[in-house]
């Protein structure tokens, strides 16, 4: 991924390898973010896709001017494109003009609109910062990085029939060395999102009785929606102001037919939008009566509940959807749609259902192999910081001792947690005593591998301990759960060490104190680049990376281990921030 900004209009810039590359499957995408409501402005290629709150979405080809209507008001339209291997072929119908924040479109019959309130200055940008040559230079990265991945005697995906090691692995290398660090860590960015992202190129039923506007297509056409269901959506979308009832009836349609042949997801996004008056009426009734399958993508049906509950302030009903989650199995969950929901969790304080999900699915993803090298590990991860948060919590039961309860914080997770780290949280929980001192050198960061290096690896157990502290008090003082807390300080910490890693060569002088990195300088910066989406950026990570920026923001006032004046500017920095996830989440 190239860059995100917080911002109203979140933007992501993605760059896939032509193989993968799939512009009917971004048309899909941002048509599901019209349905929700979502800006976004994003760039595949020559082509801007984006969507707006009002519902609308488009596709934009700014070399010839050209412009396609992919939603408008909060209704999908077909999606004229055809892909082959070596062609693309799309269906425009419009012409378009942007001047300052006016978007004027011209149809072909030559009749003329103006509209204002799109992101009109993120898609100059993009036009502006990120052409198409530079993208394929960013692609070639990407590329390299998938090959470099490969065994060295796994035969050369270019096709050479050669070995890996004796074609292309010396000139991948040697791309990899000349890029910047930052190329390559966006580069890998991409890569784990393609990876794990959901496939949306499935026929939207909102759009699928729409005629084929091209005939010409090298590629197996998708397989006809049945005339009866076709006829239910077209009566459905005839409704102007459709009822309660109405909407009632039509979805008690939908589950007379067919499961596979609705998509849930969308089908949820697209009934809140109208709005339905009963939505946890609505999500119980296709949540009991689907079947849990791959093919149903129920797993992208809980996810999208979570969002829309979220948006309407029905926090209270994710736990209800995270029990519902964890009735699919290996072979119809998503990993991707887990992750989402373990988030919502979690920045909602939901710290006891998150790590019930994360142990109900730690078994499911371990026999998973197509997942990424990191992501069980991760998952360990947040396992234990949950458990350590459930016990920060200062139960009247007693403790068990500490070895007993290392022994119980790494249950499950051996592998992928030390001892060393376990005893630590032990003994830090166990002894229940206040830190006498808060000094600022508790917060020093720790430079060196903590896998290799004795003391860093000490360093690293005290600056974790540390941060075990600030999730007691902001329990005892805020009641905000100790687990979602440190779960957000670990965010905190790791975008700071990232961030310090991608520009090395120009942060040498950078602060080595983690309570610097409250101050504004880098903090946006540092936010989006933690919290990666496919569009845009992960909005309840960002919140729960705020929550902790805000939570040790407090620590550090209330032991002075701050200035008021920095202290003071950081306060107007994360309130501005919490400004634009609010307002690009309405």
């Amino acid at each position: 991924m190239a860059c995100w900004e917080m911002s109203p209009n979140q933007t992501s810039i993605r760059v896939l390898r032509n193989d993968e590359m799939s512009f009917t499957r971004e048309a899909r995408m941002i048509q599901r973010r019209a349905l929700a409501g979502n800006c976004r402005v994003v760039k595949l290629g020559p082509l801007v896709f984006f969507s707006t709150p009002t519902g609308d979405a488009w596709i934009l080809d700014p070399e010839d001017g050209c412009a396609l209507c992919l939603a408008r008001d909060h209704e999908t339209r077909p999606v004229p494109i055809r892909e082959t291997a070596t062609k693309v072929t799309i269906e425009w119908n419009a012409e378009y003009k942007i001047e300052d924040e006016v978007f004027t479109v011209t149809e072909e019959d030559g009749s003329a609109r103006t509209i204002m309130g799109y992101p009109t200055a993120e898609i100059q940008r993009l036009i502006r910062e990120y052409p198409a040559s530079q993208t394929q230079d960013f692609a070639r990265i990407v590329a390299a990085l998938e090959r470099h991945d490969l065994g060295r005697n796994d035969p050369c995906p270019c096709g050479s029939g050669k070995k890996y090691k004796k074609c292309c692995l010396a000139k991948d290398e040697a791309l990899i060395r000349r890029s910047s660090a930052q190329s390559v860590r966006r580069a890998e960015a991409v890569i784990h999102s393609s990876r794990s992202a959901p496939d949306m190129a499935a026929e939207d039923p909102a759009s699928s009785s729409g005629e084929a506007l091209i005939e010409e297509t090298e590629t197996e056409p998708p397989p006809e929606v049945p005339s009866k269901l076709d006829e239910l959506w077209g009566d459905f979308n005839a409704l102007k102001r459709p009822t309660t009832e109405q909407l009632d009836a039509f979805l008690s349609s939908l589950l007379a037919s067919p499961p596979e042949a609705t998509s849930w997801c969308d089908l949820f996004h697209r009934l809140a939008r109208q709005p339905h008056a009963e939505l946890p009426g609505v999500f119980r009734r296709i949540a009991s009566a689907v079947p849990h399958t791959k093919d149903t993508g129920m797993g992208f049906f809980y996810w999208a509940a979570a969002e829309e509950f979220v948006s309407r302030g029905l926090h209270h009903l994710l736990p209800e959807v995270a029990a519902h989650f964890r009735k699919l199995d290996s072979g119809s969950y998503d990993a991707d749609a887990l992750d989402h929901l373990e988030d919502y969790l979690l920045a909602e304080g939901f710290e006891a259902e998150a790590l019930e999900l994360a142990e109900h699915f730690l078994p499911v993803m371990r026999a998973d192999e197509e997942l990424m090298p990191h992501a069980v590990p991760d998952l360990c991860n947040l396992i234990f910081e949950l458990r350590v948060g459930r016990r920060l919590r200062g139960d009247p039961n007693p403790e068990p001792a500490p070895k007993l309860l290392a022994r119980e914080l790494r249950q499950g997770i051996e592998g992928e947690i030390h001892r060393d780290a376990a005893r630590n949280a032990a003994g830090i929980i166990t002894s229940r005593l206040p830190v006498p001192v808060w000094t600022r050198s508790q917060f020093d960061l720790v430079s060196g591998e903590g896998c290799t290096e004795n003391e860093a690896w000490r360093e690293s157990l005290r600056l974790f301990g540390t941060l075990m502290q600030v999730a007691r008090e902001a329990w005892e003082v805020d009641q905000r759960p100790p687990g979602c807390t440190l779960r957000g300080l670990t965010l905190m910490l790791n975008s700071v060490y990232d961030w310090l890693d991608a520009g090395w060569k120009k942060r040498k002088n950078a602060s080595g104190n983690f309570l610097d990195y409250l101050g504004p300088a880098g903090l946006e910066e540092r936010l989006v680049w933690s919290c990666p989406e496919l569009i845009g950026i992960n909005e309840r990570r960002a919140r729960l990376l705020l929550d902790a920026h805000a939570l040790l923001l407090r620590c550090a006032i209330r032991h002075e281990l701050i200035t008021s004046a920095d202290a003071a500017r950081t306060e107007k920095e994360l309130g501005r921030l919490e400004s634009a996830l609010r307002v690009g989440r309405a």
